[in-house]
């Protein structure tokens, strides 16, 4: 294996500047308009196959992954037909943000310019606000729904069926897609035949490329791996997969076309150990690899991975910083027959993290109480090296989640996580395991708080009195979180109906189970299941509010509610307010294993899971075997920006501060250490919590160095007790601090941020500080 070329490469990957690229967005007008009298997805696809056949491509001077997204190395390309408004709003500020910057000349600022006229008004985005209602703006403006990439973007959030894809390859594919245009003339099948030979074109064009390269090439060994790598390139998924290597790259190619098809973001990888398991084993019995062949070539992919990039408005980009595209690969866990699933490859993928230590691929790991213990101190070794990764998901918890809802439990157990936390069955989800409509759950509490009155904007939508007790108060609750969930569902809906044509993605909606037979995209209805949640922010922090109001007004009468209320807002400053404040901050808050406040948190949890019954998708009843909605604690860096719009709350939190992220506790109010918290996580509905149950935690760098072997069994404790997810930072505030002062020192230093990982250095001062507020447990 050569070490000093990866380690070169990994460093252009961490050096990299992120810039935007015209390219797409010129080639899909082009093709637009020439195809004006198709259907839509004709359009799409066709679009799809032009951009592929005349875009740049290029191979990275030492990778021996080939697949580019745009014209160069963290290029993010324009997708003009889901949103352009403000594209052309920001061309000049991409420069100048405090966090994501992207570089931009001037030729790709006059190209986005000249394609501007023909996308005004007739984008994803634009239809979503034609239809958007008044009680979904006035929500907006008070700070409790945020639509996010839903209204203006792809949806992402699918893996393919990557098993099906290796033995089949897309000649097969388009042979049944030909052979159903014989009896339906369905613009699908067609728009799949095109979409599908675009693809091959797109790797043929590679393998040109690649011929030419190695021709030129002095190197004898380079000169041998490119003309391998252009033989590949010239036949991959003609056919069935041939060996570990192509298995490799054509993962890694369907990944860099899903991203040119769509910008959806959380394209992700599955099971990788387990579908690729059957190739390296192959070639490790025939001597075609060895072992250290099979990591160099999974390195390399991994740290491709960090070349490819997305934009977003600089507004939403305050809800997912440090330009994450979530591409999760999970390795470990149990077989779909019940039996052990960790493997040889489980371990190489470990350990082309360590070699990489990037912030791609959102790496985790599936285990369970009984899992090899080998397995999970080589995860722990990783996480101990402060990288973030990989996030640890209980096998027990998530299925058990998985067949409340319905699904066999051949599929439940062979899940994997979707983007950050969220989890699915691996080529049979459709999009969107989370990330609908954001909700604020901080502003619903504080609105209710004050009779329905947001004090920002004046706005009321509900009036309601000061409740006299606890019971009352509990049932304002449910009222106001009920009325705000409706009307976030209804956004839910516009968004998706806007999407069934908008995001028509014949490529990525083929390479999903149910698709190709049903002559449906993903959107409309074409997956096996159909299985959506929203991202609800704040469950600890009105925990802990609720408990306050509870033991401190109702029971000991401390202070009135009006008291309380004018504290919060003169954000505690008043000299009755430091008294309220201080009394506040005395009290227990969740995560300490108090049962009276974890329960209610746990309340909190139960009030939102007891509506989802009520809510269904629009592609109920129209191909899915199971379509509905779950629960989810994935928010990404939302908790922080959703903060900024909360005034003081009763839990004694400053006004403007973050929220909780996921189902972790509120910033340094964890203060019993790491088994306490993991005792009130554990009391929580977790396994009804079925697209991802949230739980951030940091550890010293000391602590785990020092009891390691600790760390390894409270990873087996977790698990025992029924913790869903887990993911660490294991990095010192000292360090963190050093970093936002001397940021060019520290562009190696990877960061768990929310459900993924990023380079601390890129993102904003707040979300810094927000990591940096998170408890430093040791053991």
């Amino acid at each position: 294996m050569n070490q000093e070329r990866i380690d070169r490469l990994r460093k252009k990957m961490e050096k990299r500047e992120a810039s935007i690229c015209s390219q797409r967005a010129l080639l899909y007008t082009q093709s637009f308009k020439n195809n004006e009298q198709d259907s839509y997805i004709l359009k799409k696809a066709k679009a799809f196959a032009h951009t592929l056949n005349h875009m740049d491509i290029y191979v990275e001077q030492d990778s021996l992954i080939f697949g580019n997204q745009a014209s160069h190395n963290f290029a993010a390309p324009i997708f003009p037909e889901y949103s352009i408004q403000w594209v052309i709003d920001e061309l000049d500020e991409f420069e100048k943000r405090k966090g994501d910057v992207f570089k931009i000349d001037e030729q790709t600022k006059q190209d986005l310019r000249s394609i501007y006229p023909y996308w005004k008004g007739n984008t994803h985005e634009d239809e979503v606000n034609r239809n958007i209602t008044e009680d979904i703006l006035l929500a907006q403006k008070q700070g409790i729904i945020h639509r996010g990439g839903i209204s203006m973007s792809g949806d992402g959030h699918i893996v393919c069926d990557y098993e099906m894809i290796l033995n089949t390859g897309f000649r097969k594919l388009i042979d049944i897609a030909k052979s159903h245009l014989d009896n339906d003339s369905n613009d699908y099948y067609q728009s799949v035949i095109i979409s599908l030979e675009g693809a091959l074109s797109f790797c043929k064009r590679f393998g040109t490329l690649l011929e030419q390269l190695a021709d030129k090439e002095q190197d004898i060994t380079r000169k041998k791996e490119l003309k391998k790598m252009s033989e590949i390139a010239c036949t991959m998924l003609e056919q069935p997969c041939q060996s570990f290597y192509e298995a490799v790259e054509i993962v890694y190619m369907i990944h860099v076309l899903l991203m040119i098809e769509s910008n959806g973001h959380s394209f992700c990888f599955g099971r990788f150990d387990q579908y690729l398991l059957p190739f390296y084993q192959h070639d490790i019995e025939t001597n075609i690899i060895t072992k250290d062949d099979a990591l160099e070539i999974i390195t390399h992919m991994f740290i491709m991975l960090s070349s490819q990039n997305k934009v977003r408005p600089y507004e939403h980009t305050k809800f997912s910083q440090g330009y994450p595209l979530y591409s999760n690969l999970v390795v470990g866990g149990l077989k779909p027959d019940g039996s052990e699933g960790v493997n040889e490859l489980s371990y190489l993928c470990i350990e082309a993290m360590h070699n990489c230590s990037l912030a791609e691929p959102n790496f985790s790991a599936r285990y369970h109480q009984n899992s090899p213990r080998k397995f999970i101190e080589a995860c722990a070794k990783l996480i101990a090296t402060g990288c973030g990764m990989p996030s640890m998901f209980n096998d027990e918890v998530a299925i058990k989640g998985l067949l409340d809802l319905g699904i066999p439990k051949i599929d439940a157990y062979d899940y994997c996580p979707i983007g950050c936390v969220e989890t699915g069955v691996p080529g049979k989800y459709g999009h969107r395991a989370t990330g609908m409509t954001y909700v604020n759950w901080g502003k619903v509490l504080e609105i209710m708080l004050y009779g329905g009155i947001d004090l920002n904007t004046g706005i009321c939508m509900k009036q309601t009195k000061q409740a006299s007790n606890y019971d009352e108060l509990w049932k304002q609750w449910q009222d106001y979180l009920k009325f705000y969930t409706d009307i976030a569902v209804e956004c839910d809906k516009i968004c998706d109906k806007s999407l069934e044509k908008y995001d028509a993605d014949p490529f990525a909606s083929c390479l999903v189970c149910d698709s190709l037979k049903l002559g449906k995209t993903l959107k409309q209805g074409g997956c096996r299941y159909d299985v959506v949640s929203q991202s609800n922010i704040g469950p600890s922090v009105v925990g802990n509010s609720l408990y306050t109001i509870k033991k401190l007004v109702f029971e000991h009468k401390e202070f009135t509610m009006d008291e309380l209320l004018e504290a919060m807002k003169n954000n505690w400053q008043s000299e009755s307010g430091k008294r309220i404040h201080k009394k506040i901050m005395k009290l227990d808050k969740f995560g300490n294993d108090v049962d009276e406040v974890d329960y209610i948190v746990k309340d909190v949890f139960d009030s939102y899971l007891e509506l989802l019954p009520n809510y269904q998708t629009i592609r109920k009843d129209k191909g899915p075997m199971i379509s509905c909605y779950t629960m989810s604690t994935s928010n990404i860096t939302s908790y922080v920006p959703n903060g900024f719009v909360v005034g003081a709350t009763p839990d004694g939190r400053m006004a403007g501060s973050p929220l909780n992220e996921g189902c972790s506790p509120t910033q340094g109010t964890d203060i019993k250490g790491p088994t306490a918290l993991i005792n009130s996580v554990s009391k929580l509905p977790n396994e009804k919590v079925a697209a991802g149950q949230l739980l951030n935690m940091r550890f010293m760098s000391q602590s785990l160095i020092d009891h390691f072997d600790l760390f390894v069994d409270f990873l087996i404790v977790s698990a025992q007790k029924g913790i869903y997810h887990n993911q660490f930072n294991v990095i010192d505030s000292n360090v963190l601090r050093q970093a936002q002062i001397h940021p060019e020192q520290y562009t190696d230093l990877i960061v768990r941020v929310a459900g993924y990982c990023a380079q601390f250095v890129s993102l904003m001062p707040q979300t810094q500080d927000a990591i940096i507020a998170r408890t430093e447990n040791s053991f």
